[in-house]
């Protein structure tokens, strides 16, 4: 039932692109912005951040006026022939390859309408105000740099057009400085097209995977302009979006940082989640290694934590449920500045330290979601908890962009 558009993507010249394509702006450091800024005119770094120069990088408060320099800088970087747009329509194959594992998948536009008659599935809460500004920025730069990541179910018969497409040369071959390699090309045959259409239209349905700020802004744009469009393909219908077999996605843990102990003791925590969890030392981290099973760091110290009584709730909910709410009087993990989250991937070290760092608290380790446990949530019409899984693939933003 999903439906797939191909699109006139603009993209950097081949010469350019390992020089253009940049991670995401809050990736970086003060210190590696500054270098980009300073080193780098063709990041597209300078398009989203246009207010912000290697001496200053305080970003414009006025977001009209800042989003209306991002559009002045786009064209800028049309006119100036390092962005380019394709001579008709397709659809694109983007390969990362990532510490020995590829994700490969299709770049196209998907439509706003399944997203609103639920056809690409969520399983997390928006914010309004982070949709506010994403629809705001949209309206007025006519642009998608970042594509939505999407899950489908793994099919033949795409993954044997991938194989016989990716034979050819790559229209872009190149490896960043985060030793991650960047493989893309080009698909603008109608029998192709039309086979990954139909393949994709015979399933049930996408599951947001990564980006449901960017999919719930495009559904609020198109609401916003519906009454004036009256074309079935216009532009403004669809959204960018990865998609992957379910199977090449990665989903890791995110886990939390508690920034103080709500006014109790080491040992009062500890015999506060006796209630709970079987809590032992550990002479080494905990990184859980099935459900029901929690690492806890606090004061130069590790425990693991088990769960007493199996449950099907998530772990991510139960250390809400069980924990931060009762213990550290945190309900609302999107607004209490005394919790904090890190991407699995960070390692434990990162985790411990960071708790060193701040001279107290204390940093939750989590069992990774799963694929099962997304589609679960989101065919049942639920949500997840923020923050609750970080996903791989990470696109660089600049590689494909997405006009209305």
């Amino acid at each position: 039932m999903p439906s797939l558009l191909p699109f006139r993507a603009v993209r950097p010249t081949r010469d350019k692109v390992h020089l253009v394509a940049s991670r995401s702006y809050v990736s970086y450091t003060a210190l590696q912005l500054r270098s980009k800024l300073m080193e780098n005119p063709y990041s597209f770094l300078h398009i989203i951040h246009p207010d912000m120069t290697a001496t200053n990088l305080h970003k414009t408060t006025d977001l009209g006026e800042r989003f209306r320099q991002v559009r002045s800088k786009y064209d800028a970087f049309l006119g100036e022939g390092i962005l380019q747009r394709d001579e008709k329509p397709g659809l694109y194959i983007y390969r990362q390859i990532k510490a020995g594992h590829a994700f490969t998948g299709i770049i196209g536009a998907v439509s706003v309408d399944d997203y609103l008659n639920g056809k690409i599935k969520i399983h997390e809460k928006t914010i309004a105000k982070r949709e506010e500004t994403f629809v705001q920025y949209l309206d007025i730069t006519k642009i998608n740099a970042e594509p939505v990541l999407l899950m489908a179910r793994d099919s033949k018969t795409i993954d044997d057009i991938i194989a016989e497409k990716t034979l050819e040369r790559p229209e872009y071959d190149f490896t960043t400085t985060n030793k991650v390699h960047h493989q893309f090309w080009v698909m603008d045959d109608a029998a192709s097209i039309e086979a990954i259409e139909k393949t994709y239209a015979d399933q049930d349905a996408f599951y947001i995977a990564d980006g449901h700020h960017r999919s719930s802004s495009s559904a609020l744009l198109f609401e916003k302009h519906k009454a004036s469009i009256s074309n079935d393909n216009d532009p403004m219908r669809y959204c960018l979006a990865y998609i992957l077999s379910e199977e090449n996605v990665r989903i890791y843990e995110f886990n939390r940082i508690v920034k103080d102990l709500n006014g109790l003791s080491a040992a009062e925590v500890i015999e506060r989640l006796g209630v709970s969890f079987e809590v032992a030392p550990s002479h080494t981290p905990v990184h859980p290694h099935h459900k029901g099973e929690m690492g806890l760091y606090m004061e130069n110290c590790w425990y693991k934590l088990s769960l007493k009584e199996p449950s099907g709730v998530l772990d991510v909910q139960l250390l809400t449920d069980l924990v931060l709410e009762p213990i550290f009087a945190i309900s609302d993990l999107r607004k209490d500045k005394r919790i904090s989250f890190m991407e699995g991937p960070k390692g434990l070290d990162a985790l411990s330290q960071s708790v060193d760092k701040q001279g107290t608290g204390a940093a939750f380790t989590l069992f990774a979601p799963t694929v099962d446990d997304i589609k679960r949530i989101a065919d049942a019409g639920e949500t997840m908890p923020p923050k609750s899984t970080w996903v791989e693939p990470k696109l660089r933003s600049g590689l494909v962009v997405y006009e209305f």
